[in-house]
């Protein structure tokens, strides 16, 4: 092998691996920028005029928006090079994710209790169904974030199943609550599958084939998508769980 081969596959690792430290830390950005944006035009005016919020509304805003910092510092943290903070944090955001799961699941059984059927536009046909979208939710992030601990020694897996806890899951939310976005189907569906599909895709085009790990938290992540949920939440089994879980 000449000296000019054995440099050329020296250098093809790391600089695909320093693209793809880029891609994931644009993506992070780009999802916190919607997730935050959704949210914030829908609480955002809640609080300004003065609504009365049930508390864990507030403690779900808080723990979120800090998920959200720690997701975009986690891959920034390894596109600079921290791998070594990253590795510190980790034990942290997982304790987190945690949080969000209990947090999450009493804000869904709160909002629902009051009667919300899903955002304006595109609310479900009752308040159960919505139940069952956020209790979904939040067992599809807190499973991914639990597999990409688990997997954490292995790069390539955990940072996907990291990458989708957070795309999969909590896009959808807040894209729905964008004001361009709002009882608009269609426009939701497009921003929230260009984020499910980023990575999927940019593995296609770097790699020339689509990491298990990806498989695997697409499959969990059609859990998720309405008409799915909405199929489910019509079952005779789960009317009957909604009903016993908002008496």
């Amino acid at each position: 092998m000449t000296t000019t081969s054995i440099e050329s596959h020296v250098k093809r690792p790391a600089i695909r691996s320093a693209s793809d430290h880029r891609f994931f830390s644009s993506v992070a950005i780009a999802a916190a920028v919607v997730i935050v944006s959704g949210f914030g035009s829908a609480y955002g005016p809640e609080l300004v005029r003065g609504a009365a919020l049930a508390p864990i509304i507030h403690v779900h805003a808080a723990v979120f928006s800090l998920w959200l910092l720690v997701f975009v510092a986690q891959n920034l943290l390894v596109l600079n090079g921290r791998t070594d903070l990253h590795r510190r944090l980790g034990p942290w955001a997982v304790g987190l994710a945690g949080i969000m799961l209990v947090v999450g699941t009493a804000a869904a059984v709160t909002v629902t209790r009051a009667g919300h059927r899903g955002p304006a536009g595109v609310e479900f046909p009752d308040p159960g169904g919505f139940l069952l979208l956020n209790l979904l939710d939040v067992a599809v992030f807190a499973t991914l974030v639990a597999a990409g601990w688990y997997w954490r020694r292995n790069p390539q897996a955990h940072k996907r199943l990291m990458f989708m806890a957070t795309t999969a899951t909590l896009v959808g939310p807040g894209a729905s609550r964008l004001p361009f976005a709002v009882g608009n189907p269609a426009v939701i569906a497009i921003i929230v599958l260009g984020f499910m599909l980023a990575g999927p895709v940019y593995d296609l085009i770097t790699r020339r084939r689509v990491h298990p790990a990806y498989l695997c938290a697409l499959a969990l992540g059609v859990l998720v998508l309405p008409p799915v949920v909405t199929q489910l939440a019509a079952t005779p089994a789960w009317k009957t769980i909604a009903a016993v879980i908002l008496q």
